[in-house]
């Protein structure tokens, strides 16, 4: 999460929260051009801060979710160059082979629409979505290969 709240040396790990006092996040980090305390403000959302925290203390590490495939946002740049109709989904520029995706049959070119009935338009909503989940978990995703929409059950790797 970028913030414009500040984070002072000594409260990185502090709480990032809203106007009504609820945990968004955890302060993590400053970027600052000047060496001062003021930029923009990173925190690790609440959400991956709970699955880590779950994860550390079942497993004493924490496990991360692997798909198997190389991403990129859909420009306009792409959507000229494949001939797509409009700028949905994330591409995948490359499925890494005996990966989750590779298995259930996923191909370079191909577009993730959505991942549990969650729309995607970026790599970073992706990666949100999936570090959500475990190795072994299954997720279902709706796939768009040329003008064909299909859906795929993908087995997480670690």
């Amino acid at each position: 999460i970028q913030t414009d709240a500040a984070i002072n040396s000594g409260n990185s790990g502090g709480a990032l929260i809203n106007t009504n006092g609820k945990l968004i996040g955890i302060n993590t980090a400053i970027q600052s051009n000047t060496g001062s305390f003021s930029g923009y403000g990173f925190a690790i959302p609440s959400n991956m801060v709970k699955k880590i925290m779950n994860d550390l203390k079942e497993y004493g590490e924490v496990r991360r979710a692997y798909i198997g495939i190389h991403i990129t946002d859909i420009n306009t740049q792409i959507k000229k160059e494949l001939n797509l109709s409009n700028l949905k989904g994330v591409l995948i520029s490359r499925v890494l082979e005996n990966s989750a995706a590779d298995k259930a049959g996923i191909k370079s070119l191909d577009i993730i629409l959505e991942i549990n009935g969650i729309e995607v338009n970026s790599t970073s909503e992706i990666h949100e979505i999936i570090i959500q989940f475990n190795p072994g978990e299954v997720i279902e995703c709706l796939i768009q290969n040329n003008n064909n929409i299909k859906i795929v059950k993908l087995s997480l790797q670690s």
